[in-house]
């Protein structure tokens, strides 16, 4: 009975740490610690720029804000300093949710992309246009799934091998 359970419960530990070995987090890449504004925040006035500050320093900025009316607003003086990334924001006199929207690459050179919103109570009033579509889960980790999915028909055919030598006839 132990070498059974010691034959069942090797593979599924050693399963098992590769598993959380395999899925352990990309450290090495500068990741949004905070934005000016807040991502979700409700503003009374536009701001006049945006700033995002990272983990780490960046570099290659490259910076975008988009209107409630989904046109581009005039941004000015775009600077990535340090781990801040800022650029400042033309006027505009219109109410609804904005986007703001960054790249950088890295300090190991990986380019880091993404997107915050913010709302504007004041202004005038325009057609919202349709926010995008956002990435479901399953588009946003689909290795981790696979991954996964992989480990665990290994790990099912750890288990069941002993089984099969049991039931050969051979088998002594």
């Amino acid at each position: 009975m132990r070498n059974v359970v010691l034959r069942l419960a090797l593979p599924s530990l050693l399963t098992l740490g590769l598993l959380a070995l395999g899925s352990a987090p990309a450290s090495a890449h500068a990741s949004l610690v905070g934005t000016d504004p807040d991502d979700g925040s409700t503003r009374a006035t536009a701001p006049s720029s945006v700033t995002f500050t990272f983990n780490e320093n960046v570099g290659n900025a490259a910076v975008a804000v988009t209107a409630p009316d989904g046109s581009s607003v005039k941004l000015s003086e775009l600077s990535a300093v340090d781990n801040a990334v800022t650029a400042q924001v033309a006027a505009v006199d219109m109410k609804g949710r904005y986007t703001a929207s960054y790249r950088v690459v890295s300090s190991d050179g990986h380019p880091i992309a993404g997107t915050v919103a913010f709302t504007v109570t004041t202004g005038r009033s325009v057609a919202q246009v349709a926010q995008p579509e956002q990435d479901t889960f399953l588009h946003r980790h689909s290795a981790h799934v696979l991954w996964g999915v992989l480990a665990a028909a290994v790990a099912i055919a750890l288990l069941l091998m002993p089984l099969r030598r049991r039931d050969d006839p051979d088998h002594t």
